[in-house]
């Protein structure tokens, strides 16, 4: 059936087409997110020192002009990173499409509008800082309100236990 060493050929260019099947997979979300419309908006979101801020939700809306499109939400990693995928709703998008961003962290939100440069679509990177620094332990200001707060308790239990 096969002459000798055929088998390992074969198997050779199974091996070489499956590669490159792979290889092309890889490639496609790319260029089909950029042909559907669809647009990826990653980013950090930090405090004034620049430090990640993890657990803060983002809300990123497609505008059309003043038309919203598309809206998402997810919320950052340990890191402050997020990544979000968004439809502009048009295959072939014209000149007016904005993404509203919005992240929240203990209530306060910061806002931030960005125009989509061509040379970026499909992926965006909208970084997102706040204008507050968050206390951390370890840091000045966190060691001042954790000291802060142990002081306030020891004060209320020493007064209740004086009566």
């Amino acid at each position: 059936m096969f002459k000798s060493g055929s088998g390992a050929r074969i198997a050779t260019y199974l091996i070489a087409c499956a590669v490159l099947i792979a290889c092309l997979m890889t490639i496609m979300p790319r260029s089909v997110s950029a042909s559907s419309g669809l647009v990826i908006v990653d980013g950090t979101v930090t405090d004034s020192a620049g430090r990640p801020i993890a657990g803060a939700s983002v809300t990123v809306v497609m505008m059309n002009g003043t038309t919203p499109v598309d809206t998402q939400t997810t919320t950052t990693d340990s890191a402050g990173f997020y990544t979000l995928t968004v439809s502009s709703g048009f295959a072939n998008r014209g000149p007016g499409f904005t993404i509203n961003s919005t992240a929240t962290f203990n209530s306060v939100q910061i806002h931030d509008t960005t125009t989509i440069p061509d040379e970026d679509f499909p992926r965006v990177t909208i970084n997102l800082q706040f204008l507050f620094e968050i206390p951390q332990f370890g840091s000045i200001l966190g060691f001042a309100a954790t000291a802060g707060l142990v002081g306030v308790v020891a004060v209320v239990f020493l007064a209740k236990k004086s009566k």
